[in-house]
């Protein structure tokens, strides 16, 4: 068998849109929505030639089917709605100033046009099942004003009678969708607010809270607790020096390599080279050292991991089943017990606390912060903070505003970073907004930090933020009910969505 290539020096950017596309394999739901907000944020950091479709992808036409609603295509044709929305999603890249042949935004640009078509689509769908038939004088009308049409800022019979009688049928075609669907949309999306419905909105802006606030942050947990951990844990970092082969075709195949390898007829190093399919293989299979606990999810079952995590220099392991096919391992050096933790161990060892023993973390700082509550009613939140040596907070006015409603004072997380998140953590808000004035809370995990609020002050909202409801709330309103109706349409079971297949077929197919 031929020696195993190098692996292309890209790898790295390769895996970025890897990532990506495994992403949103993974929960698409979560481009639904908000694809047009990532849309002129995303970073460029893959460049791809020109997003164009591969010419041999393309069906007669220029076509591409990405597809279907309730049984109807939703196809891109040069000139249709779709192709009229992926124009119109590009102009607003290419006017941002963005690379439109990244593929990152190419792929955003489509996806927006398909989700527009989408909703085009079933919107269409429902108008019909009505009964609804566009009134030809309303479309006679919207093509008397069409640009096309017009001369001296006046329609011209002239220049109507220019066109051919094809061009005009699809004009009609086209503006027939387009009222219908505008029809849709304002009976489904012109909705009456009443005057209470409203008030109840602006009583929702009321009270305003004022804090002060001290932070734990788990980077705080002190060595001597992380080196405690590492004395109770010993064999989760204790250090092995391997190397593996891994064979992915089958059991017996990795038997012929095993037996072949024992018997001395070829070398570790070469056999890895020539038949592992693994990150290691160019290196002869050598692993470099690990930890014991960073093969815990490589080789799952105890015994067989207990036993390689102890094999002495030169020995191999038995053949191991893993993810990856079947895998055997060699002990390139005896093992080494943890000893006393250097800096290096005690940064691997609190990074396994962060993953896997968070609750513990957390358990020690609640405590810390409970101890500074109890002080604090005594004596005072600022002197307490100062006698601690701990940092004092400030931040507000807010109103209870969790999801960070647009039409609500919201949380300012760019000058706290550490109440990122807060905005959707409901014990927050609760405990934030329960808690007695000038009285402090009770420990709240907010992310990565323990936080001890102190309700400073409370206040009716002023009148312009209630102004601002009443001018506003309408708009708000209408979003959600957008948001909502293009999710019910994006997650229907009469969507049969082909967007991801077709896409990198089209656009990232290899020659």
């Amino acid at each position: 068998m031929a020696a195993k290539e190098k692996k292309p020096v890209v790898q790295n950017e390769v895996s970025g849109w890897q990532e990506f596309v495994r992403r949103f394999k993974a929960h698409p739901a979560l481009y639904t929505g908000s694809i047009l907000i990532t849309l002129f944020t995303v970073i460029a950091f893959v460049l791809v030639p020109a997003m164009a479709p591969k010419a041999n992808s393309l069906a007669e036409g220029g076509r591409l089917s990405f597809g279907s609603y309730d049984g109807i295509p939703i196809e891109f044709i040069p000139g249709n709605y779709f192709a009229q929305q992926r124009d119109y999603y590009s102009e607003q890249v290419r006017s941002s100033g963005q690379d439109q042949n990244n593929q990152y935004v190419a792929f955003q640009v489509w996806r927006a046009a398909f989700e527009s078509t989408v909703v085009q689509t079933a919107a269409l769908q429902e108008m019909k099942k009505a009964g609804y038939t566009t009134p030809q004088g309303l479309v006679d009308k919207r093509m008397a004003t069409l640009p096309v049409f017009q001369e001296n800022g006046k329609f011209s019979a002239a220049r109507y009678k220019a066109m051919s009688e094809a061009d005009r049928m699809n004009l009609r075609h086209d503006l027939e969708a387009q009222i219908a669907l505008e029809r849709y949309m304002e009976d489904e999306l012109n909705l009456r607010i009443s005057t209470q419905e409203k008030d109840f909105i602006k009583s929702m802006a009321s009270p305003e809270r004022s804090f002060e606030m001290v932070v734990f942050p788990l980077s705080s947990y002190p060595d001597s607790e992380v080196s405690a951990f590492i004395a109770s844990n010993p064999n989760l970092f204790k250090q092995v020096h391997l190397s593996k082969i891994t064979i992915s075709s089958s059991e017996g195949d990795a038997k012929k390599v095993y037996d072949s390898v024992k018997n001395g007829s070829v070398s570790f190093e070469d056999a890895a080279k020539t038949h592992s399919k693994d990150e290691y293989a160019d290196n002869g299979g050598d692993m470099g050292l690990k930890y014991a606990f960073e093969l815990s999810t490589e080789i799952t079952d105890a015994a067989s991991r207990d036993k390689i995590l102890n094999l002495a220099k030169g020995s191999l392991s038995d053949i191991v089943k893993n993810t990856s096919g079947w895998t055997f391992y060699r002990a390139e050096e005896d093992p080494r017990n943890a000893g006393t933790p250097d800096t290096a161990l005690l940064a691997k060892a609190r990074s396994y606390m962060v993953s896997f023993e968070k609750g513990k973390i957390e358990d020690y700082l609640i405590a810390r912060a409970n101890e500074f509550a109890e002080k604090a009613r005594t004596m005072s939140f600022t002197n307490a903070a100062s006698a601690l040596s701990l940092a004092k907070k400030s931040f507000g006015p807010i109103s209870l505003n969790y999801g960070d409603v647009e039409i609500f004072k919201g949380l300012n997380t760019q000058n706290i970073q550490e109440l990122a998140g807060a905005s959707t953590n409901e014990t927050f808000w609760k405990v934030a907004f329960s808690t007695p004035l000038q009285t402090p809370s009770k420990p709240i995990v907010v992310g990565d930090n323990i936080i001890v609020l102190n309700p400073v002050s409370e206040v009716k909202a002023e009148d312009s933020t209630t102004s601002i409801i009443d001018y506003y709330y309408n708009y708000v309103a209408s979003q959600y009910s957008e948001r909502t109706l293009r999710n019910y349409f994006l997650t229907s079971k009469k969507l049969k969505d082909q967007f991801f297949d077709t896409f990198v077929r089209t656009f990232m197919a290899t020659n």
